[in-house]
C-alpha cells in the first residue's frame, strides 16, 4: 500500500466538499450498517444519484471499499478516515502540511507536521488492529470493546488525548496535547530515543527515579499507564524523559489499577537492573512506590 504521505500529496487536493460529504455520511452510518447502502448515501448527502460519480471516484482513490460487491454498498477505510481527520485539522488551522514519518508501529504511525505559524508538530494516526483486530482485542482488555478496528482507533485516540490533557498541565513528562480529531492526535513537537534501544546513560539511577516519580505523580492525577515499558519512554538528548503511548490508561479506581502500576514499575526496575547493572534501588524510590501501592514492594 502507498504511504500516507503519498496519498495526501496525490489525493487530498483532488477532493472537494461533496467528496467529503459522502465520506462523512459513510462514516456516520457505520454504527447502523455493517455496509452502508448506496440509497442511504444518496439520501443523507442530499445529492441523490449525483453521489454515484463521487462514490466511483472515492472507490478509485481507495478511500472507501465495497466488501460485498459494488452494488451492496460501501465502508470507509483508514485512508478515508485519514482524509476526514486531516480536512478537519486543516479547517481548524491546526496544521498546514504533513511531513516525514517519525515512527511507524503496529498500532500507530507518527509524522512530522507544520502549524500555520511554522511551528513543528507531531501528528499520530492510530492504526489499531492493523495486523489482526481479533488479536488486538485479546491483548487490549483495558479498552472498552470496540465494534471495529476503526472504532478502536478512534477510541484509542480519545483515551490518549484525554490522558495527555490531564497529565501535561500537572507537569508530568508527556507530549503537550494540541488537538484531536477522530483517530488522530496532534501534539507539540518532541524527539527522543526509546529507552529500550538507547546505548548509554550517564546517570541511569537518576533517570529511573524520574520515571518512577512521574508514574506516581500520574497516579495522583488519576492516570495509570498500564502498559509502561522501556519502549514507550523516550530519552531526550539532555537525558530528560518523555512518557508516550497512553491509550490503555485506567483510573486508580479501576479494580486492576494497582496491579497494573505494580507490573509497570517492577518491569522497569528489572530492566534498569539488567541493562545498567544497578544492584541497589535507592530506598527513597521504593518508599515512593510503597506509598502508592499501600503494601510492600519487592523486586
Amino acid at each position: 500500500m502507498p504511504s500516507l504521505i503519498s496519498y495526501v500529496r496525490d489525493i487530498f487536493g483532488k477532493l472537494d466538499e461533496n467528496h467529503f460529504k459522502v465520506l462523512r455520511v459513510i462514516e456516520q452510518n457505520l454504527a447502523r450498517y455493517e455496509i452502508v447502502p448506496r440509497e442511504v448515501i444518496y439520501s443523507e448527502t442530499g445529492l441523490g444519484e449525483r453521489a454515484e460519480k463521487l462514490l466511483k471516484k472515492l472507490n478509485e482513490y481507495k478511500l472507501i471499499w465495497a466488501p460485498m460487491g459494488y452494488e451492496k454498498g460501501f465502508c470507509i477505510n483508514y485512508y478515508g478516515l485519514d482524509m476526514l481527520a486531516l480536512k478537519a485539522l486543516v479547517d481548524r488551522n491546526i496544521i498546514t502540511s504533513l511531513g516525514r514519518p517519525l515512527g511507524v508501529g503496529k498500532e500507530a504511525d507518527v509524522y512530522d507536521a507544520l502549524a500555520p505559524d511554522g511551528k513543528r508538530l507531531v501528528v499520530k494516526f492510530f492504526r489499531i488492529g492493523r495486523t489482526s483486530f481479533r488479536k488486538y482485542e485479546r491483548h487490549r482488555t483495558s479498552l472498552v470493546t470496540a465494534p471495529s478496528h476503526l472504532a478502536a482507533s478512534i477510541k484509542s485516540a480519545r483515551m490518549e488525548y484525554r490522558a495527555l490533557r490531564m497529565l501535561h498541565p500537572a507537569g508530568i513528562k508527556v507530549p503537550k496535547p494540541v488537538a484531536r480529531n477522530r483517530h488522530v492526535i496532534v501534539t507539540e513537537f518532541f524527539q527522543g530515543i526509546e529507552l529500550a534501544i538507547i546505548q548509554s546513560l550517564s546517570r541511569p539511577i537518576e533517570v529511573l527515579g524520574e520515571i518512577l516519580r512521574n508514574a506516581v505523580r500520574a497516579w495522583e492525577v488519576g492516570v495509570v499507564h498500564s502498559d509502561l515499558s522501556a519502549y514507550n519512554i523516550l530519552i531526550t538528548p539532555e537525558e530528560e524523559i518523555l512518557i508516550i503511548d497512553w491509550p490503555q490508561w485506567v483510573p486508580p479506581s479501576h479494580p486492576m489499577a494497582r496491579e497494573y502500576l505494580r507490573r509497570d514499575l517492577s518491569n522497569l526496575i528489572k530492566f534498569f537492573r539488567r541493562k545498567w547493572r544497578i544492584e541497589e534501588i535507592p530506598e527513597e524510590y521504593l518508599d515512593l512506590i510503597r506509598k502508592v501501592l499501600e503494601e510492600s514492594f519487592l523486586i
